[in-house]
């Protein structure tokens, strides 16, 4: 590739031309040859190796797009949607029977905190986005971390009870495994005591997000996410 650069015809030229001035002016052969060998080997150290220009390449095949990064808070959201659903769906045998208000009271509660946890789910953006512009000013940094920790607060709330609702549906189905089977009602009081302590930290959560972004009501109960 380097030989090349020696046999480019425009430094050649270059060379030749400076050559041909140098005899015209009456210099010798032999110092005219001389002087356009010197332009033609500058010409070529100087725009082949020092200042080579680079040639075009071709344009290689397209990149693929970025995988869009999963957002935690949203797939927890989703999480406790699907785990609402579940218990809905082994509730629905027990609704006419004997066990009817009690399940009926307890689906309402796991309903009640899966649509909190999405609407946490949205708050949280705003709550991590108000945490980031605070950290931009030197005088708001330590807002900027109880924020931060009040934001930590909430997303192990929300995850906390996404896990406890699915493990709500495990437990109603251990404890009614059919409509025709003998329900253990110990079991299903322990569960709606604890759904209903699982509603409670889910509204802690709430009110620490309305400590720094203000009140908002959340969802209803069954009613179509935003």
């Amino acid at each position: 590739m380097h030989l090349r650069k020696f046999a480019n015809p425009w430094w050649l030229l270059c060379g030749a031309v400076a050559g041909g001035l140098a005899w015209a002016v009456t210099l010798p052969i032999w110092a005219a040859a001389v002087i356009g060998v010197i332009i033609w080997l500058t010409a070529v150290l100087v725009f082949g190796f020092l200042f080579p220009s680079s040639a075009p390449t071709a344009p290689g095949p397209p990149t693929a797009a970025p995988e869009p990064v999963a957002d935690p808070d949203a797939e927890c959201a989703r999480r406790a949607r699907a785990a609402a659903a579940s218990f809905a769906e082994a509730a629905a045998p027990l609704a006419h029977g004997p066990l009817g208000e009690r399940v009926s009271r307890m689906l309402w509660r796991v309903e009640e905190i899966a649509a909190s946890i999405a609407h946490l789910a949205g708050r949280t953006h705003e709550l991590a986005a108000l945490a980031g512009a605070l950290a931009q000013d030197p005088y708001q940094r330590e807002r900027a971390h109880r924020v931060a920790a009040r934001l930590a607060e909430v997303r192990h709330r929300m995850h906390a009870a996404t896990g406890d609702l699915a493990a709500a549906v495990r437990r109603l189905r251990e404890a009614v495994p059919s409509p025709q089977a003998v329900p253990d009602t110990a079991a299903l009081d322990r569960l709606a005591a604890e759904l209903e302590d699982v509603g409670y930290g889910v509204d802690i959560g709430e009110n620490m997000v309305a400590e720094f972004l203000g009140p908002e009501p959340p969802p209803v109960p069954g009613a179509s996410a935003r």
